[in-house]
Order: C-alpha cells, then structure tokens, then sequence
C-alpha cells in the first residue's frame, strides 16, 4: 500500500473504533439504568413496600417500566434502527432545536409513555 491508501485506512479505521465506542457507551448507560430500576423494583417488590403507599406504588410501576424500556432501548440501539428512527423524528419534530438537557426530558418522557401504553396492551389482550 502507498502512502495514501495508509491514511484512508486509518481513518476509516479511527472513525470505526469511534463509532463502536459510542455504541458502548450508549449500553453501558442503557443497562445501568435497567439494572438500578430491576434492583430498585426487586426491594420494593420482595418487602411488599409498595402495598402501603401509592408513592411507593407508582415508583413500583415505573421501575418495572423503566427495565422494559431499557431492554427495549439496547436492542433498538444495537440494530441501528433507534438511530434511523432518531434522524427521522429530529427533523419532523424539531427537537434538535432544543437544548441537550431538555431533550433528555423529552425523550425520557416519551419512552415512559410508549412504554406504558406497550404495557397496558400486554395487560389489556394478554393478562400479562
């Protein structure tokens, strides 16, 4: 190989171990929260917490929602069709407008809906 074809391989090289680093990080995220929601869940469900308070109920349901949602999340992530779907939606949305904060709220609360209304179908057809 010449000089040239040297340089494009190394970058395409870096621009891979880049893009698998996103990956990572992305899943390490994803499945520290679904492990801190499935423990979370776990205390309140093993000690029956959750019985005496609807705080503590609704917190209950939410983490149970939340390991679902994550679940879901790390698979969309790594099949690549979360980011398909993210361009998309950014554009007919106009989210990328907002600030980073702000949309981590939008977003987080978007999963929690679609989210719920996944979980009311599988109680409402399946008994699940």
């Amino acid at each position: 190989m010449n000089e040239e074809e040297r340089k494009i391989a190394k970058t395409m090289s870096d621009y891979a171990t880049t893009e698998k680093e996103k990956i990572f990080k992305e899943m390490k995220i994803q499945s520290i929260m679904g492990v801190c929601a499935l423990v979370l869940y776990w205390i309140l469900h093993e000690t029956d917490a959750y019985i005496y308070s609807d705080a503590l109920e609704k917190l209950t349901g939410y983490c149970e929602t939340l390991v679902s949602v994550s679940v879901i999340m790390m698979a969309a992530y790594t099949t690549g069709s979360l980011s398909k779907l993210r361009s998309r939606s950014w554009k007919f949305f106009m989210i990328e407008n907002l600030p980073k904060p702000v949309r981590l709220i939008v977003i987080a609360v978007v999963a929690f809906c679609g989210a719920a209304m996944i979980k009311l179908a599988l109680v409402h057809f399946f008994g699940l």
